[in-house]
């Protein structure tokens, strides 16, 4: 069955959309069809995937245009590196179009989500660190689950703090069917002191939460910041580098725990 998946939390930093992007393309390779929704107006999950915005139709032309929505469908942009909808700064239109009832916090589901789950295995729904607004509400709103990265610092705890209130806030109003898939812990620095107090932040967090904090851990490399600087993701970039083995790991286990 289809899985569309909101990579979120609310802090930024925390390799929301290295981590989309590296697993989108990572389970292509395993046979999966995946596919990238950039929903953060800035767009950084566009910039990886070498995607276009200038006169192609992007998330706002098939979410929140209101005169003329294109279908998603003829929205995705296949690229070397994927499929993916390309972000678009005008979707912070969004909030308007809300307040004036337009649209909905379903609007993503029934606009974008159910006709992608026809073609696709998994969509992977890019969120923006700000939980505030209303996107990161209607991703919520219309995902299946919910995936987080976080460092396991001080201030991603309190993302995470933030996005689990929000989280219960769409459970009881709009999406009774949203969990928790698990925590990813991310830019992992070994034995370090901050190391080993963020693998303990983050095990307290997912106990405390019901969820599951995956076995793998992102390592830190100097390779991964490369790739970005580069616009590529570090499993294309420098597959054997700490950081891509660790994402291939991550996969490996994420299949495995789907397959449950």
């Amino acid at each position: 069955m289809a899985k569309a998946i909101a990579i979120c939390i609310g802090k930024g930093g925390q390799a929301k959309t290295h981590t989309a992007c590296c697993l989108s393309y990572l389970l292509q390779k395993q046979g999966k069809k995946g596919i990238v929704v950039d929903c953060d107006p800035q767009c950084n999950a566009t910039v990886l995937f070498g995607a276009k915005v200038t006169n192609e139709n992007t998330l706002y032309d098939c979410w929140v245009e209101a005169r003329h929505p294109q279908s998603v469908m003829d929205c995705i942009q296949h690229t070397d590196r994927g499929d993916i909808v390309a972000g678009d700064s005008l979707i912070s239109e969004l909030t308007g179009r809300i307040y004036d009832g337009t649209l909905d916090l379903s609007s993503l589901k029934t606009r974008v989500i159910e006709p992608l789950k026809q073609a696709y295995d998994y969509i992977f729904l890019d969120c923006p660190p700000d939980l505030t607004g209303f996107i990161n509400r209607s991703v919520i709103s219309s995902a299946d689950e919910l995936l987080v990265p976080l460092k396991g610092d001080r201030l991603s705890v309190k993302g995470l703090s933030d996005i689990y209130k929000v989280i219960e806030t769409i459970k009881a109003q709009v999406n009774p069917n949203i969990v928790l898939n698990g925590m990813l812990l991310t830019n992992f620095q070994g034995n370090t002191r901050n190391g080993k107090n963020a693998l303990k932040n983050a095990n307290l967090i997912a106990e405390r939460l019901g969820t599951i904090l995956y076995d793998t851990r992102i390592r830190y490399c100097a390779k991964g910041q490369e790739a970005i600087d580069k616009g590529d993701f570090v499993v294309r970039y420098a597959p054997t580098s700490a950081s891509a083995i660790d994402y291939q790991s991550f996969v490996k286990e994420f299949l495995k725990r789907e397959a449950m």
